[in-house]
Formats: structure tokens, sequence, C-alpha cells
């Protein structure tokens, strides 16, 4: 079944808290009449006036995951005083469970880990997390198989980072839920940075009519805070190759096999007046172009 755009209306904030800091962008958190669990609203932000499309982006990403198999936070589009934005499902599900950001969970594991880097940090490698995920089990979901590890489930997302150009792959936008002594790697979260949302019109357009520039565009998708800045496909490869061989191949199939047809039956969802008509086509060519990159890369290591 195609997904359906249907914006949430928040009337006011029930709740505000001090652990979910305000950021660059307006956020809070609410609870909606036909769920027990709380929503963290965020508001697209705008520049001139206009909506950027971080609502649409994070949506798409979010179905997306779900069409690769990724555990994803659940997340609904929302309007609040007549703003766009977007609402994302607590994954927390009793108060006896507790999320621990990824820089925590590798500071944890060494002491000389600069936690509070806020851009390139040298020693944050897909190396280091696989380290610190040691004896971490995969998220509690029906979408990956029990045999993955945390690990294995976490280059999955690195894989769907590099498919989407999702570029904020922090270590802050990762974390583990724990519950007594059990350690699970939480739902992938915060996608709203990814499908060249932030892009105008005019310049999708002219990346659209020239093949090489498009291609330009998509080698500069580079991480701003893994050690070395590497590309998001080199990430998301070398990710790869750390992983189990179970793993490996079940991240490569999954993305072989995702259809075309559901992946257009997502971009259509949104409302045209949401979402342009060269954003989505930018959308489109953006996914078709980096799941080739991404396997070919794979397949070049594979073979070396």
């Amino acid at each position: 079944m195609s997904p359906s755009w249907n914006p949430v209306q928040i009337k006011r904030e029930e709740f505000e808290r001090a652990d979910e800091p305000m950021g660059t962008k307006e956020k809070f958190w609410v609870k909606l009449p036909d769920d027990d669990r709380l929503w963290l609203f965020k508001l697209a932000r705008e520049r001139d006036g206009v909506v950027r499309g971080e609502d649409w982006a994070e949506w798409i990403v979010h179905h997306l995951a779900i069409l690769l198999g990724v555990p994803s936070a659940a997340v609904r589009p929302a309007l609040w005083k007549g703003r766009r934005g977007i609402v994302s499902r607590s994954m927390l599900r009793s108060r006896s469970e507790e999320l621990v950001h990824g820089n925590s969970v590798l500071f944890g594991h060494d002491s000389g880990y600069d936690q509070q880097a806020k851009r390139e940090n040298p020693n944050y490698t897909p190396a280091t997390v696989r380290d610190a995920l040691r004896g971490v089990l995969g998220p509690d979901s029906d979408a990956v198989p029990a045999a993955l590890s945390g690990y294995d489930v976490w280059t999955g997302y690195l894989v769907l980072d590099a498919w989407t150009a999702g570029r904020d792959r922090h270590h802050e936008n990762w974390a583990l839920i724990r519950t007594g002594g059990e350690r699970r790697l939480a739902p992938s979260f915060d996608h709203g940075n990814a499908l060249g949302f932030a892009e105008n019109d005019e310049r999708r357009t002219v990346l659209l009519a020239d093949g090489g520039k498009l291609e330009h565009w998509l080698d500069k998708g580079k991480s701003h805070y893994f050690a070395g800045r590497p590309s998001l496909v080199e990430l998301a490869v070398q990710a790869l190759m750390l992983a189990s061989p179970v793993a490996s191949e079940h991240w490569i199939e999954r993305l072989k096999a995702v259809a075309e047809q559901d992946v257009q039956a997502v971009i259509d969802a949104v409302p045209s007046e949401v979402m342009s008509e060269a954003s989505r086509r930018f959308a489109i060519r953006l996914l078709e172009a980096n799941r080739r990159r991404v396997l070919h890369g794979y397949q070049v290591v594979q073979s070396g």
C-alpha cells in the first residue's frame, strides 16, 4: 500500500523537555490524541519566505527506509500555526528505557573520544563505531533479521544515507536503547537533511539537464563528521566491509531489490503544493544515481 500524506494539526505544546535542545530549529514534544507516546514536532525552516523542504525530505526518507528494511522512527507531516513541519514518534516505550546517543556510546568505549565535537572528528569512523557496538543487539524490529548485530544494522543506516544523500549522520544522530542490562540499537532517526532539500528549483533544473554536473554534485556529497570527510558512498562501503558477510549481503540485496515504482509512489504521495515538480524529478534521479554508485562502489572493493 502506498503511503498517504496526512498532516497532523498541532494545536498546542503540551510538553517541552530539557533533554531535547532547541538547536537551530523550533521543536517541542506533543501528545497526539491517537497515540500514547510523545511525538517531537520539528519546524521546517524557511529561507526568504520559502519552506526549504526538510518536512518532505524526512517523510520520504522514512518511507524509503521501510522499503530498504531499515528500522526508522515513525514520522508524520504536521502543521503548527499554519507552518509546516514534521512529528517524529518517541522510540522509548516505557520509563524503564533510556536513549543513549552515539557520542556517549563512543565515549564510554574510549574515554579519549571527543563527544563534544560538532564537525569532523578524527576518531569517528565505522571501525570505532563497530568496536563501541560490540555486544549491542539490533533493534527490536521485524524489519531486520534477528541474526544481525547492532553494528550490522547500523551499517544499513549508512547505506540509507548514501542512497538518499543524507548528510547528517553525526555522533548524536544515532543511539542505543538501554533497558536494564540490555542494549539495542535504536531505529534510525532525523532524516531531514537529504534528497537535496536545500537546493532551489533553478539549480535542480540545471543539474537535471546536465548529467556531468549532476554527477559532480553527487560526488560532493561528503560527511562533515566522520574522519577524513569521506563521501557518503565511500562511508557506506567502508561500513559494509566491516560488517558480517551476512549483513553486507543483506543490505546490498535489499538495495538492489527496491522497486522503482515503489519509490515513485512514495514521492508521488507528497502534494504538489508541498513538493515542486523539479524537486520530485531531482529526488528520483538522485536516488537512481546513488543506488548505482553504492552498488558499483561495493562491487569494486569486493573484486579488489
